[in-house]
């Protein structure tokens, strides 16, 4: 996927980042991946894991890894 420049002053909030998922990130997967053949992850970043993101995601993403499923972090 293409790496997506939010603006310097630009503070990710909860509504920027779904403005992300839903005319960028989505429609990306839609067309690279037709089959839903990848998995969505996130950290724990607050605008990932607000209500309405995590909704989004769940809804809307073939295979999405929801806050209580991410893995632990790596001591290496």
């Amino acid at each position: 996927m293409p790496p997506f420049f939010f603006r310097p002053d630009e503070k990710i909030d909860t509504e920027a980042y779904y403005k992300v998922l839903r005319y960028t990130v989505l429609p990306w997967f839609k067309k690279n991946y037709p089959t839903g053949n990848y998995v969505w992850q996130q950290d724990g970043a607050p605008s990932h894991m607000a209500a309405k993101n995590q909704k989004f995601c769940k809804d809307n993403m073939a295979h999405f890894w929801p806050k209580n499923f991410w893995p632990p972090s790596s001591r290496i």
